[in-house]
């Protein structure tokens, strides 16, 4: 029990008030057994539950988000320009400079403050901390039954897959996208492998090195988990783990491989749901849903699109125009991932807090949430761009098949397929965590880049009447640098051996003031 003794009592810090590797409380000197292993994994290594509610026209919400705010800098929502009356929780202050694209992150809409940027890059670093010291003491722990024996590659292969996972998410959030003949000198972000203190400044490594340590930690899950019977929806799984290789491949442009995975996951579980026979009185996924693999962490997306009342002019936040014109008319995904409200826009449905509104908490992730159908994407996308168009239609068709009434016949090939399929994820993950890390890609997409102009109006309104007092207009350009953010300050303040990069100062294009 060495090193868990050791880090239980001290601090490994990058920085200040934020650790780069949090301490864990002499609680980790009591890990003992194989057990002790399993249940300091699952509580200090997964992403706990949450989710938002109301009761009796309160609010409440239960845990703590973990990187939400993907969700608004992509296409996907829009701001409340009407009123900010039900923004009880300050969701729209707290995500402007996400949702702005701003280089500090942090920063309020007057400019007047920066707020704390590291809380999300702090907690993954503290789990793939926790999970480094699993592996470290795997080994230290003797299995004293069958059962333990099986637990204990069980385990393994859960760690190993949650530190490929996370991460996917820091290289994907902190560096710029993976392009192939770039990749090994495009600065990428510090891993760290060891559960033990290093006496040393940290560097970045590469953009093709973490992505190479990602598939040598999958490869490790794989071969752990592969005959290990599923646990739970909440714990990783051999299905979980082909998905996010062939994810990992997809955005390699490595088209083989990540066919390959997503046929092994189907193979498993090619489970889709049936929107035509779907009542539509409550989630369309949960936890016990066919097409869900694995979900970690939960839904307080929520809280950031519902109000304090029933009334939709008090959400904060609604699905875009850019979103809901994504879907046909005849698509049921329409009515049933989003709904719309005459007069008032779309929101959102597909996973959101509960039937009636009330007490019913979303047992899934608005941010970590595996489904069958991104394996039929993945396989589609990936197909397509290995010449096997008619596997990448064949895989569009049967999804597309339990989404419409009546399906339309997929003819497109080459280009136009490509940009069907990159239209089907738009639709199919809206809302889930894809769409911003998917916009990055696209553009470094060697085979056939692609990108977009987003526009974001963003209002600011009166303290005292809720009415709008200032809307300004921001732009995200195509292949601009704010798709890739900065380091957090307070890592950079206390490691000048990082580097940043170059997140530019971000202004409005047009500026609006209104009467009180």
């Amino acid at each position: 029990m060495k090193n868990i003794l050791i880090i239980g009592i001290l601090v490994f810090s990058l920085c200040s008030c934020n650790t780069f590797l949090k301490e864990y409380s002499q609680g980790l000197a009591r890990v003992e057994t194989v057990s002790d292993l399993d249940e300091l994994l699952l509580g200090a290594a997964y992403h706990q539950k949450a989710y938002y509610y109301q009761l009796n026209y309160v609010p409440y919400a239960e845990g703590t988000p973990l990187n939400i705010f993907v969700h608004f800098m992509s296409d996907e929502l829009r701001q409340n320009d009407a009123s900010n009356y039900g923004d009880t929780q300050g969701a729209m202050e707290s995500m402007f400079g996400y949702f702005t694209w701003q280089r500090d992150v942090g920063i309020n809409p007057l400019g007047t403050s920066i707020g704390a940027e590291g809380t999300d890059w702090t907690k993954i670093y503290g789990y793939i901390n926790v999970v480094n010291m699993v592996i470290d003491e795997l080994k230290e722990v003797d299995a004293m039954t069958d059962e333990e024996a099986a637990d204990k590659i069980r385990i393994e292969g859960e760690a190993y897959f949650l530190r490929a996972l996370y991460y996917f998410q820091l290289v994907n959030l902190y560096a710029k996208p993976y392009t192939p003949s770039e990749a090994a000198t495009t600065t990428g972000i510090p891993l760290k492998l060891t559960s033990y203190i290093e006496d040393k400044e940290y560097t970045c490594s590469s953009v093709a090195a973490v992505y190479e340590q990602i598939i040598r930690d999958l490869e490790r899950a794989e071969s752990c988990l592969l005959e290990t019977p599923r646990k739970s929806v909440y714990r990783a799984d051999i299905n979980a783990t082909y998905l996010l290789m062939s994810r990992a491949y997809l955005y390699m442009q490595d088209y083989p491989n990540a066919k390959k995975y997503a046929q092994l996951v189907l193979d498993r579980n090619n489970y889709l749901t049936d929107l035509r026979t779907f009542d539509g009185t409550d989630n369309v996924f949960t936890a016990d849903n066919g097409e869900v693999l694995f979900s970690m962490g939960g839904h307080l997306l929520s809280n950031y699109m519902y109000g304090t009342d029933d009334t939709p002019e008090n959400y904060p936040f609604y699905v875009s125009e850019d979103l809901a014109n994504a879907f046909a008319p005849d698509d049921l995904r329409k009515r049933l991932y989003i709904c719309e409200t005459p007069g008032y826009g779309y929101t959102y449905k597909k996973i959101y807090w509960g039937q009636a509104h009330y007490g019913s908490p979303c047992t899934v992730s608005d941010n970590f949430l595996f489904r069958t159908s991104e394996a039929y994407l993945n396989l589609a996308e990936a197909a397509a761009f290995d010449n096997d168009e008619a596997t990448a239609r064949q895989m569009l068709g049967e999804l597309q098949a339990k989404r419409f009434n009546t399906a339309p016949t997929i003819t497109a090939s080459s280009n136009d397929l490509i940009d069907l399929i990159r239209e089907e994820r738009q639709r199919e993950l809206c809302l889930e965590g894809h769409r911003w890390f998917d916009l990055r890609r696209y553009m470094a997409c060697e085979a056939y880049p692609w990108t977009k102009t987003i526009t974001h109006p963003y209002t600011e309104f009166s303290d005292m009447t809720w009415e709008p007092s200032r809307r300004r207009v921001f732009e995200l350009p195509p292949n601009d640098e704010a798709y890739t953010l900065a380091f957090p300050r307070e890592v950079l303040d206390f490691q000048s051996s990082l580097n940043t990069n170059n997140r530019p100062d971000r202004l409005p294009v047009s500026s609006e003031e209104f009467e009180e």
